[in-house]
């Protein structure tokens, strides 16, 4: 009877010290995970979530191609059990163009893991996935799940979102769609460059961090030109010049003035004394040298051209002076109380 007690009152002090303890172990919160670093989109999720099956696979591929895609999947094989991955990879892809299998995209999946490509791997357990089980069976299908979500972990999702009719929105260069789309693509972890572009709208180019292992979303609005144009008073060139231009158009034009003059004056001395020789002599013939003529004359026919020159250069000098600055449209961002104000004028 003593030893039952014992026993008894053993069994009744260990489940007391048990049971606290493990509601102490739930009643634990679980762990958050830390917050990610995202530039220019919002994270919606930090969990990966597997692809269903979206798809039932037919197969619709003659006989004769699947035949010969089967022998290019044995030669692919053998390649890969000799880590030949660049050659199997081709003989997988080769395969595939001739009998789009499933099992192909498995085996390409994990030939490319293999490689360190881990984008185009996952997209290859992406497709298999959404074909369900039946086409690469029950444990290929579960594998694929565990390395779909492995490989994910250094990728993300991107959900992209535009409700505009015409932009070409790119990704790192390569076009990902034509608005209006709401689409879903895999990237590495990282920094990665959104563009979109269409005649009237302000182009974008945004730069975006993406942390590995995330589902986030962006959304791509352009704005039209005429709600993101300013304009403003450039110079084309430096005062300066009308200045330079004028100074020069005075120095030419009293110039050529005064030689002007001074020929006119030379050649009416040189009238006078004609006309009291005439005076005095009356008929009679008498000798004068007419070279004495040249240089007023010349002095009047430079003077006349330094007057043309100077004209032009004045008039050349009101030119620069009026179109010395100009009105240039410049693109500005708007938004909140800036667009609003924007709309109202």
């Amino acid at each position: 009877m003593h030893a039952r007690f014992s026993i008894l009152s053993g069994l009744f002090c260990w489940l007391w010290l048990v049971f606290p303890a493990m509601a102490q172990e739930t009643a634990d919160p679980p762990e958050s995970k830390p917050v990610v670093n995202a530039q220019g989109v919002t994270v919606v999720t930090q969990s990966i979530v597997l692809p269903t099956q979206t798809q039932n696979y037919e197969d619709v591929t003659p006989k004769a191609d699947a035949e010969k895609a089967r022998a290019l999947f044995t030669e692919a094989n053998a390649e890969f059990e000799d880590r030949k991955l660049s050659e199997a990879i081709e003989l997988y892809q080769k395969a595939y163009a001739l009998w789009p299998h499933p099992r192909i995209l498995f085996n390409m999946g994990v030939t490319l893991a293999m490689m360190s490509r881990p984008l185009e791997a996952a997209n290859m357990f992406k497709m298999v996935l959404e074909f369900g089980p039946d086409p690469v069976e029950m444990h290929r299908y579960k594998e694929a799940q565990e390395k779909y979500l492995e490989l994910m972990g250094t990728l993300s999702v991107l959900n992209v979102k535009c409700d505009q009719e015409g932009p070409k929105v790119y990704i790192d260069g390569a076009l990902m769609a034509v608005c209006p789309f709401q689409k879903s693509v895999t990237l590495t972890g990282g920094r990665h460059l959104i563009t979109a572009n269409l005649d009237g709208f302000i182009p974008l180019s945004e730069d975006i961090f993406l942390p590995s292992g995330v589902v986030a979303e962006k959304s791509v609005q352009l704005t039209r030109f005429e709600q993101g144009i300013r304009y403003k008073t450039v110079e084309r060139y430096g005062k300066k010049w009308p200045i330079i231009t004028a100074v020069a158009a005075a120095a030419l034009l009293g110039g050529g003035g005064y030689m002007i003059y001074s020929g006119r004056e030379q050649i009416d001395d040189l009238q006078e004394e004609i006309d009291g020789i005439v005076a005095t002599q009356g008929t009679r013939p008498f000798e004068f040298d007419l070279s004495r003529e040249d240089k007023p004359v010349l002095m009047q026919n430079l003077g006349s051209g330094m007057v043309g020159v100077g004209a032009t250069a004045m008039v050349t000098a009101v030119v620069l002076y009026f179109f010395q600055k100009k009105t240039v449209p410049v693109t500005v961002p708007i938004s909140g109380s800036e667009e609003k104000a924007a709309k109202g004028n």
